[in-house]
């Protein structure tokens, strides 16, 4: 057993054994990511800033544990590998907006940007996951092939806060709450809090054929 001090508070946190990704506050900053190897907890392995430009969300550890996915404030995710030598599939992308014909709260010609909440790699085609955002929506994603394999319209009432697919990955179940990204004033008094199951189709989550 081990306690290990973090260089400031803590925003997420997730562990493949032995990869174990901290994303903190730090000095003027809010995208610290301090990387460990649990078998050795008390040294850190490697310190960085986020690749997103905002504050952290979100850390979701690759299946294997060779990296992770990270998602920020902005309405971005990146996937970030741990060896330098697969820096080069590093890469981010955009996700969780709306045009200002989708969101009535738009200003014209502009969009607007959803928190990121959470990211759940399938469990058994794992190199697709899903992402849920403050829009009420969850994204099915094919890593590899870096496309969106579809949009659920999960929620029109609130906020997706969190995911979680079964073992066998047929079913997952999300969260429906205020994740506070408009702060108090955002809060709606009243809303239930809910958990609901999706069904899920192959179509969804399976990684498409290369051609």
């Amino acid at each position: 057993m081990a306690t290990i001090q973090l260089p400031e508070r803590c925003y997420a946190m997730d562990i493949a054994f032995p990869l174990m990704v901290v994303g903190t506050a730090e000095l003027g900053g809010e995208r610290n990511i301090t990387i460990y190897d649990l078998n050795n907890p008390t040294e850190k392995l490697k310190v960085m800033k986020s690749p997103l430009n905002f504050q952290t969300r979100v850390i979701t550890c690759f299946p294997k544990g060779t990296g992770f996915c990270i998602g920020s404030v902005e309405g971005r995710v990146a996937l970030h590998y741990i060896d330098e030598k697969s820096f080069s599939n590093n890469y981010s992308f955009r996700c969780h907006r709306k045009s200002d014909k989708a969101a009535a709260s738009s200003p014209r010609n502009q969009t607007v940007v959803y928190a990121i909440n959470d990211v759940n790699f399938h469990p058994v085609h794992g190199g697709t996951f899903s992402t849920c955002g403050s829009d009420g929506t969850i994204n099915y994603w094919d890593g590899e092939a870096r496309i969106r394999l579809k949009i659920l319209d999960a929620s029109a009432s609130g906020s997706i806060s969190s995911t979680c697919f079964n073992r066998t990955g047929t079913i997952q179940a999300y969260a429906v709450s205020y994740d506070w990204h408009k702060g108090h004033t955002g809060n709606t008094p009243g809303l239930a809090n809910k958990i609901m199951l999706h069904m899920c189709k192959e179509e969804e989550v399976k990684r498409q054929n290369k051609t």
